[in-house]
């Protein structure tokens, strides 16, 4: 990413100034570490973009109102400051073609879930066919999030210090057992018959 602007410095500035204020769990709460990610890019497209321009007045109303909220707790200002950050997201996701990190894995390992399930019952062994189809979806998710990451089409990126993210080692927790009770049904069939 190139050089921020002035509006951005004073945006991560307040942002700053709230996580100092605010315990951890307000903080994590009105998702700041995402408003700061959501400010950068709307920074970044404001010059081609005149949507992400306007939300230039909006973002530093967020940022006031996370503020003002924490104190408050004002539950509809909460659901509405929630709406209105989704609102800047959607239009990031959808105008951007930016995506959360993780989301083609999420995505394909679905898809290979029912491609498994297909190979499955087209081998007779559907508790078979589930990890094969779950590893390919994996694959290829992991594949297309390299290749996003990349092109630069991460709305948040994390830090790269870390070695994996809890989202990661679940992922791998569950395909790990996925494929366990796959190979455990391929043998319970093969005694079946």
């Amino acid at each position: 990413m190139n050089a921020h602007s002035d509006w951005y410095n004073d945006i991560v500035k307040k942002i700053d100034e709230l996580k100092n204020t605010l315990s951890k769990r307000e903080y994590r709460r009105f998702r700041l570490d995402l408003l700061s990610c959501v400010a950068d890019r709307v920074d970044q497209f404001s010059s081609e973009c005149t949507q992400c321009m306007s939300f230039r007045q909006d973002v530093p109303t967020l940022v006031a109102d996370a503020g003002n909220l924490a104190q408050t707790g004002d539950r509809q200002g909460r659901k509405s400051y929630h709406r209105d950050m989704n609102r800047i997201i959607g239009h990031l996701q959808r105008q951007h073609k930016l995506v959360n990190e993780g989301y083609y894995v999420g995505l394909w390992m679905a898809i290979g879930t029912a491609i498994g399930v297909a190979i499955g019952a087209g081998f007779e062994e559907v508790g078979s066919g589930i990890p094969i189809g779950v590893g390919i979806g994996v694959a290829i998710g992991i594949a297309l999030d390299a290749k996003a990451k990349k092109e630069g089409r991460i709305l948040c990126p994390r830090e790269t210090t870390r070695r994996f993210s809890k989202t990661a080692l679940a992922l791998l927790i569950v395909v790990g057992l996925l494929f366990v009770a796959g190979i455990l049904a391929f043998i319970l069939f093969e005694r079946m018959a």
